[in-house]
């Protein structure tokens, strides 16, 4: 039995959460990467930074909750996958911590939940980009089995006309 996974184009509410105004809203949408001259400080003097978009185009960045978000999480998160609300609904803000190789930033981009996100992002582009969705699919293998069966109703037409010239049974 073939495995499908439910893919979900959520735009602002996650259950009872909400993610600010102030990054993407739908899957259509692009990653919001504001570049500011500086960001806010937490109380330990650390900020986010620019330079972390650098390489990370599914890194999202509220102005408004100074967090950071991942926007295929958001956007393309399986229901079968358990992905944690750090980079979903709560927001990640540990500055301290996020660019440590087994925490942060590294630790989400490595998890299967965010590869298979990204995959699924993926999958997502490719079908706009070839303008594939179900229902186009469905017209044109529609399109090819009339095509077919018209070639072989020909055929048969043919055979049977000439069996009709040359007066033989059929």
């Amino acid at each position: 039995m073939e495995e499908t996974t439910d893919i979900t184009a959520e735009s602002q509410n996650f259950g009872n959460k909400s993610v600010p105004e102030d990054i993407s809203k739908s899957c259509n949408d692009h990653p919001r990467q504001p570049k500011l001259s500086s960001y806010p400080s937490n109380f330990q003097n650390r900020s986010f930074q620019s330079s972390w978009f650098v390489n990370r185009n599914w890194l999202e960045y509220s102005v408004k909750n100074d967090r950071i978000y991942c926007f295929n999480c958001r956007h393309f998160r399986s229901y079968k996958t358990n992905i944690g609300d750090a980079f979903t609904t709560c927001g990640y803000n540990n500055w301290k911590r996020a660019l440590e190789s087994g925490s942060g930033l590294h630790k989400h981009e490595q998890s299967q939940a965010h590869v298979i996100t990204t995959k699924n992002l993926e999958s997502f582009k490719l079908r706009q980009q070839l303008q594939l969705s179900v229902i186009n699919s469905l017209d044109n293998s529609r399109s090819i089995l009339v095509r077919r069966n018209r070639d072989r109703l020909i055929k048969i037409s043919s055979t049977l006309l000439l069996l009709a010239k040359q007066m033989i049974a059929f």
